[in-house]
């Protein structure tokens, strides 16, 4: 295999894996189940975030509609679009009765956002990993337009050498001119005619 494209390879998987690990780490989802027991994830639970369902270990976004929260999130709604992003939130728990206590509503659970410095800090890593990445392809690049270049010039010398060695006259023009000629024979020729008559 190439060299050359044997990096580019690594390089790609370099970079699948570089994404793959840092959206593992870095982008932490909740989850949720609806009162039909479908288990959701979302990045945070707020008008147009992403929502996507948990299916046989894959995640596809949302189908369109209303969908109903269970659990600690119940009396919660979300709406979400053809995309799968939340367009509004309705949260019935905001009409608690008047008896419920100050503690019991701070324990409802919060959802927490990304801030715009981790979500700046996300993409200039990314930037970051993806620049290396492309500097590596185009590094690679050049190589291979070098040697592309040299690989040009040997091919032009070389057909320049066979069209030389093919002018060349053959071998059997060679043999016959080994021996000088006297007239029309050759001294070999006349040799062997005066050898002949004896």
């Amino acid at each position: 295999m190439n060299q050359n494209f044997k990096k580019v390879l690594d390089l790609i998987s370099e970079m699948k894996e570089s994404f793959s690990k840092k959206e593992n780490e870095e982008m932490k989802f909740d989850q949720a189940t609806l009162t039909d027991g479908t288990v959701i994830e979302y990045e945070a639970l707020e008008v147009g975030q992403a929502v996507s369902v948990v299916a046989d270990g894959e995640m596809i976004p949302a189908p369109e509609g209303t969908h109903t929260l269970s659990g600690e999130l119940e009396g919660v709604s979300i709406v979400v679009d053809a995309n799968g992003v939340i367009t509004e939130i309705v949260d019935a728990r905001e009409e608690a009765p008047a008896d419920t206590t100050v503690d019991e509503q701070e324990a409802e659970p919060v959802a927490e956002s990304m801030s715009a410095e981790d979500v700046e800090r996300i993409i200039s890593s990314r930037l970051e990993s993806f620049s290396a990445i492309v500097d590596g392809l185009a590094e690679m690049t050049k190589s291979l337009v070098e040697n592309n270049a040299n690989l040009v010039n040997e091919l032009s010398s070389l057909k320049s050498e066979f069209e030389t060695f093919k002018a060349q006259p053959s071998v059997e023009a060679r043999e016959g001119e080994k021996f000088s000629k006297v007239g029309n024979l050759t001294t070999r020729q006349q040799f062997l005619l005066k050898n002949k008559n004896k």
